[in-house]
């Protein structure tokens, strides 16, 4: 096998119910396999992001294994791996992360979900009618040179987790958005007390609702359409859109990579020598 793709493979099973009989509906399978492939690009754009890679795309060039379908039926269940090619570090960690929020979800733990999680909340809860009508459970695990680093189930259990957050919410703190602000409502003119609400729509597509304090309104009015990078805590609903209420906001400042390249070069010069700067980043992203 190619070192490369052994170094990373992510497995994902189905058991129970109708894999039992070693047979599922093939939508069923496609569809929950391209939810897991959102979740894994909309994660890892957010990590490629915060380490600051140029344009993240989270596409880590997962490619299945096994066959033209790259499923492969085994008694009680049906199975499937892939491999990550490219960018393999940064892949690796938005694969961990969704199985750790899986894993979260089904400990009832999602209280300690990160920044990270509310993409695999999200598509979890699309997954779940097929889970229900097949009655299957998703297990899913990470290896890395045939070493397990990381596995998570999503059964019954997680399901009934996620029923449970349409009445209930929960909050992650510290979260940072970086998105164009759509909308504006001053609602603090017609009763005081009441924040400032407005829409935040990700570069990814992903809507947020979004609260200021009445005193950051007239700040707010002024990034209005406008790149922003907005911080703060966010809650998390299954029946709406997340909201974050800002505690800090502000223009999505233009990165001038030829200048931080320059600086760089300045203060790692002797440490590259003449190395070809292609090479340089390339082997940073991993590739």
């Amino acid at each position: 096998m190619n070192k490369r793709i052994d170094s990373a493979i992510f497995s994902i099973s189905f058991k129970n119910g109708k894999a039992n009989e070693n047979r599922l509906p093939l939508g069923h399978v496609i569809a929950t396999l391209q939810e897991l492939d959102q979740m894994v690009k909309e994660v890892g754009r957010k990590i490629q992001r915060d380490r600051g890679v140029e344009n993240p795309d989270g596409d880590f060039g997962i490619e299945l294994l096994a066959g033209i379908t790259g499923l492969a039926f085994r008694k009680g269940s049906v199975r499937t791996s892939a491999a990550i090619t490219r960018d393999i570090e940064n892949g690796i960690r938005a694969v961990s992360s969704v199985i750790g929020t899986t894993a979260l979800v089904e400990k009832k733990d999602i209280a300690s979900a990160d920044e990270y999680g509310e993409p695999v909340f999200r598509r979890l809860a699309r997954i779940i009618p097929m889970q229900e009508k097949d009655g299957t459970d998703l297990h899913l695990s990470l290896a890395k040179k045939q070493e397990v680093l990381d596995t998570a189930k999503f059964s019954a259990r997680g399901i009934k987790v996620l029923r449970d957050l349409s009445t209930a919410e929960f909050a992650v703190e510290s979260v940072t958005l970086y998105g164009k602000l759509r909308k504006l409502t001053d609602i603090s003119r017609i009763e005081d007390r009441d924040d400032i609400w407005g829409e935040l729509e990700e570069d990814n597509g992903n809507k947020w609702r979004v609260k200021f304090h009445p005193t950051d309104y007239d700040r707010a009015r002024r990034l209005l359409s406008k790149q922003v990078v907005a911080t703060g805590d966010a809650s998390y609903f299954r029946t709406k859109l997340p909201r974050i209420d800002v505690k800090e906001i502000k223009p999505e400042e233009k990165r001038d990579y030829v200048a931080a390249f320059d600086e760089f070069s300045r203060e790692y010069g002797e440490v590259f020598g003449s190395r070809d700067p292609q090479k340089i980043l390339r082997d940073i992203r991993g590739r």
